[in-house]
Order: structure tokens, then sequence, then C-alpha cells
């Protein structure tokens, strides 16, 4: 429900590196687009008559809303009998931390958003989260336990060599939004400098959703998306997630999280419950409270630590990389559809 071809931001990057993977494992047919384009996109392609020559169809859905048309292809296809898994990246409309419901269209746009993907729920065979809490979310408790769980994946791990002298530490996303958490991170490296710490801060975001001025010396500003990211990562000691604790950011698992995995550097994040669980889990950095003074304690930390741990973290966050790779997440897709969708 995005469209492929207007470049790579957000969340075509993870959809393009899925469907990669796929296009290596199986003969693959893709529709993608916004609404308009993909109405006629999907009309086009039932009057084909190719569906029935499909084992089945998976769905990445958008943010917005789902079309009709889109309702009524899956329909079509569970009518010929072809196994869907529509798969439900993220539900912040449903969470007023997000701020989803600017206007009234914002807000009609929430209040409908939950029977939406129901909607889009009845129409295929399985959904997909990328977490259980985020399924209940959705769903409620009952019908959460049937989602299948698919975490985001992770780019191929890159070997880039960390500077002697890299003190930077790389945050990348909106830096205006208080849901990401960027301003309590400023503080933080203003404490964490007051207490002797050589560290300096890197924000890579849009334009618009840079932090407000005045910006200090120390705080650098990039324009900068996929691989270009990677140029930076030299002069990187660690990567940050400052997010607050909250509803949604509890339940949910940024996409960034498995892409600072593959950067090879340790990650300081938040206790937020999600992704506290993997960075613990992989032993790939440190996970602090979400207040400033937390936030503080964990870059003296990792500002002090000696290169052995550093290269631990480091060597960590890859391996949890490649366990989390795209390839094994199309493989799991793969077979799902190989089982009638996962047995159902």
């Amino acid at each position: 429900m995005y469209p492929l071809d207007q470049g790579r931001w957000g969340p075509t990057v993870r959809i393009s590196h899925l469907r990669d993977e796929l296009g290596q494992m199986v003969r693959l047919d893709v529709v993608a687009g916004y609404r308009g384009p993909r109405r006629a996109a999907l009309a086009r392609y039932a009057l084909s008559g190719r569906l029935r020559g499909l084992d089945g169809i998976y769905v990445e859905s958008s943010t917005f809303l789902p079309a009709e048309i889109d309702v009524a292809f899956l329909g079509l296809a569970r009518a010929l009998g072809i196994p869907v898994i529509t798969y439900i990246r993220d539900a912040y409309q449903l969470f007023d931390d997000y701020g989803h419901a600017d206007g009234v269209r914002g807000r009609i746009g929430a209040w409908l958003f939950r029977p939406a993907m129901r909607v889009l729920g009845a129409a295929s065979t399985r959904l997909a989260f990328p977490t259980r809490g985020l399924a209940r979310a959705v769903l409620g408790v009952r019908a959460a336990a049937d989602a299948i769980l698919l975490p985001p994946g992770s780019p191929t791990p890159v070997d880039i060599e960390r500077r002697p002298s890299a003190n930077r530490l790389l945050f990348v996303g909106d830096a205006r939004l208080p849901a990401q958490g960027a301003s309590r991170l400023l503080s933080a490296v203003e404490i964490a400098r007051g207490r002797g710490a050589d560290v300096g801060l890197t924000v890579v975001c849009r334009p618009g959703q840079e932090p407000p001025a005045p910006h200090p010396e120390w705080l650098r500003l990039v324009r900068a998306e996929g691989d270009e990211i990677l140029a930076l990562l030299p002069d990187v000691l660690a990567t940050v997630i400052p997010r607050p604790r909250n509803a949604y950011n509890d339940i949910a698992l940024p996409i960034k999280l498995f892409d600072y995995l593959s950067y090879g550097r340790p990650l300081l994040v938040t206790d937020s419950i999600e992704q506290a669980r993997v960075v613990t889990g992989a032993e790939a950095g440190i996970v602090t409270a979400d207040d400033v003074a937390a936030l503080a304690a964990g870059i003296v930390r990792i500002a002090s630590a000696p290169s052995e741990q550093l290269d631990h973290w480091s060597a960590c966050a890859q391996t949890a990389a490649r366990a989390a790779s795209w390839r094994l997440r199309a493989v799991k897709i793969v077979r799902l559809f190989e089982d009638g969708a996962g047995g159902r």
C-alpha cells in the first residue's frame, strides 16, 4: 500500500528489502502504490486472470485506511482459495501521544482505524504484527492470540571500523516529536558533557524535524538516508533511541532499532518493553530508564567504556542483526504459505 518507485523512504525501505528477498526465493508479482494508482493496478490484475495462478498473497498495509478495492480484491482471492497474510506494521492512530488526530480528517481516520483493520482482517486468512502487544491493541486479547508475529527485519550488517577518536551519538528520526524523545536526549548529552564525557550528538532527520533552535555547538544536523548514513559511522560511538515510555512505545518495535543493530555500534535505548527486550537479549548495549538523568548516566557509561566493552556490544549487535535478517523474515513468510498460511 505504498509506492515503491518513488525513492526509498520510511516504510518503503523495509518493504523494498523484503520484496528483494522474496524475489530471490519465489516467482513474485508486486502491486504497489497509493490509493488511486493501486485501485487501477488491482483492477487490472484481477481482470487479467492471474489470481488463479497464485499460491499466496502477502500484504503490507499502510498507516492510512485501506481502500474499498483492497478489501474486495482480497475477498476475491479468498473466494478462490488463495491464502492471504496481511501485515499491520503499526497503530499509532490509537494513541494520543503520537498526535494523530489533527483536524477533522485526522480524528475521523483515528476513529475508523481499528474497525478498518478488522475489516481488512476479515478479508485475510491471517493478520501479522511486529509484536503481540500491537496485535492486542488492534484486535483485542482473544483475537490477537491467532496473529502471526513478524518483527522488523535487519539489513545485512556492515563492517565499518570505529575510529579511536569516535565520540558521537547517532539519533535518526523526528527530533521535534515528543514521542521520539530527542529533547530529553539533548538535555542528557548536556548533563553528560558537564560530567566530563567527551560526546557529541549527530541527528539525522528530514527538513522541519530538527530540534528547536538554538543548537549547541556539539550538535550536528545531517540530511541522509539509507547508505548515506553509513558514511557517518566511523565517528559514531553509539546509537540512541531515547523514546519515553508510554502505552504505544511499550508495544512497538522501532524499525530503526534493527537498522542500528546492523551498524555494528553499541545501542543506548530507554526501557520501553519491546525495544529493551531486544537490546538486553542481544547484549548489544545499555538499557536505561526514560528520564533525563538516567539517559545522562547511560551516556557517561558508554563514553567511559573501554574499547573491549564497546567491541563486545558492537559484535553482539551484528550477531543480532544477522539473526533478524530480511532473508530469514522472507523465509518465514514463504513457509507460512507452504503450511496454508499457518495451518489455518
